[in-house]
């Protein structure tokens, strides 16, 4: 029999799950063990039938190693919702395609946009949901408003004369629970990344019938809101809330300067405590902001004839540079969710002032980091005389080196590198915050915490963190 040496944090976690039933919320720092405290609570419990499930289905995959021998079912949400909805038809995305009306690209992205909001909100009414969407939408004589556009969609999908999404799936099993028409039972539920999931996703938590639920996850590592997630320790805040704040993976000198920089800048809650027996896996990380600096650091690494390990297609990767390349050109953009780039180009070629470019409209038109770091990005290899799509044949058939991996914050979360290289766009946007008085928004506060997220991938090594150098 192994014996199991706990921190006692994480035997505080253990008692109150054994002694107490409803939900119990764990904040779990970067490294502390809160994959392993999830497999020690069922091995604890040891449940006749459990849930584990998370929003990301790469966590989710992880879980059925971890739990084999218990009784724990590891499924994303939408594979749940699936076994309960059972559509007759196959699951798509909705695209602009999808929408017959003679409208532009935008009214049909902003549909589009109000439908899938309201697939993964909490709220049960598509009518009001519709009308706080479109407050001002009107129609004229013959025409529908988007708001009623918006709903026809979902009721076809309902009736089966359009193809559902993966997250009408979602809304539809909530449905399902709050009517009582599906009863879904377990001994124990335990939803891993609580601090990015959807509201949809927690309403269904608080539905399912289990006399135990355990939230895993940190606020802290919140950093997805442009995906329209939720923080689920701020939307269950009634829940007692139990905290892990030693990291098995981090030095305790990296855990002490993450420590400083987000508790004196940030975070004034923060407690993270490193280890003297960090990560030591021979791996590296270049970890960036955006998909626009991973693809300046594949250049570099093609240029040194080095190869590379990336954690998502190289398509998925280049297809927002390449997309506004494509429209800048007038032509036809064949990513669905960058169609809309076709309509900005249309009303640059009518509206632009005299020499304007279009990278130029663009950037005053939409304005977000995805599309400011593209644009640089595409500038920048003009002057270097680069064809975009050169380097992106090249890239897919550049060698794999496992061993150094370029990947974003939000794809490398959850990893372990015993070094990481902060790339520059992390150090930029925590100088711009600076310089502008500190953290005064919540997009602010998203951004300090991507860099502790991605310097607390770090095991021994971590290099480039200039926003640590004062701590």
């Amino acid at each position: 029999m192994t014996f199991i040496r706990y921190t006692p944090e994480q035997h505080d976690v253990l008692d109150h799950i054994v002694e107490h039933d409803g939900i119990l919320l764990v904040s779990a720092g970067a490294g502390t063990g809160k994959s392993f405290l999830g497999r020690q609570v069922a091995e604890a419990l040891q449940p006749r039938t459990a849930l584990y499930t998370a929003f990301n289905k790469g966590i989710v995959t992880e879980g059925i190693t971890r739990f084999q021998g218990l009784n724990v079912m590891c499924k994303t949400w939408h594979a749940l919702a699936y076994s309960y909805v059972k559509p007759t038809q196959d699951i798509q995305d909705i695209s602009y395609t999808c929408i017959k009306e003679n409208i532009s690209y935008r009214q049909k992205f902003l549909i589009i946009e109000a439908i899938n909001n309201f697939f993964v909100s909490a709220s049960t009414d598509m009518f009001e949901f519709m009308e706080e969407a479109f407050p001002e939408d009107s129609s004229g004589p013959g025409k529908f408003s988007s708001a009623e556009l918006a709903i026809k969609y979902i009721e076809m999908m309902i009736a089966g004369e359009l193809n559902p999404t993966f997250n009408f799936l979602l809304k539809y099993f909530h449905l399902m629970l709050v009517e009582g028409t599906v009863k879904c039972s377990y001994d124990l539920v335990i939803l891993d990344e609580i601090n990015d999931t959807t509201a949809v996703t927690l309403e269904i938590f608080k539905l399912i019938d289990a006399p135990k639920k355990l939230g895993l996850g940190e606020p802290h590592q919140a950093i997805y809101d442009f995906l329209k997630l939720a923080n689920g320790f701020e939307v269950l805040s009634d829940a007692p809330v139990k905290r892990l704040t030693q990291s098995f993976r981090c030095s305790t000198q990296i855990a002490k300067r993450i420590e400083g920089f987000m508790k004196k800048e940030a975070e004034p809650d923060f407690d993270f405590k490193g280890t003297d027996e960090p990560v030591k896996n021979g791996k590296f990380l270049y970890c960036t902001l955006t998909n626009a600096e991973i693809i300046r650091a594949i250049n570099d690494r093609l240029v040194a004839r080095k190869g590379f390990n990336l954690l998502r297609k190289v398509s998925e990767i280049f297809a927002y540079p390449m997309a506004i390349t494509t429209a800048s050109q007038g032509k036809q953009v064949y990513q669905k969710v960058y169609k809309f780039l076709e309509d900005e180009y249309k009303e640059y070629v009518q509206d632009h002032p005299k020499g304007q470019s279009f990278m130029a409209y663009l950037l005053e038109h939409v304005d977000d980091q995805n599309t400011k770091s593209a644009v640089a990005l595409l500038l920048s290899l003009k002057r270097q005389n680069i064809n975009l799509f050169k380097l992106y044949a090249d890239a897919k058939e550049a060698p794999v080196d496992l061993n150094y991996t370029i990947a974003t914050v939000f794809t490398s979360k959850g990893l372990e590198y015993e070094t990481v290289w902060i790339a520059d766009d992390l150090n930029s946007r925590i100088k711009s915050i600076r310089d502008n008085g500190g953290v005064q928004t919540h997009d602010d506060l998203v951004a300090y915490r991507c860099y502790y997220v991605a310097a607390s991938r770090c095991g021994k090594d971590l290099r480039n963190a200039g926003a640590l150098s004062k701590y």
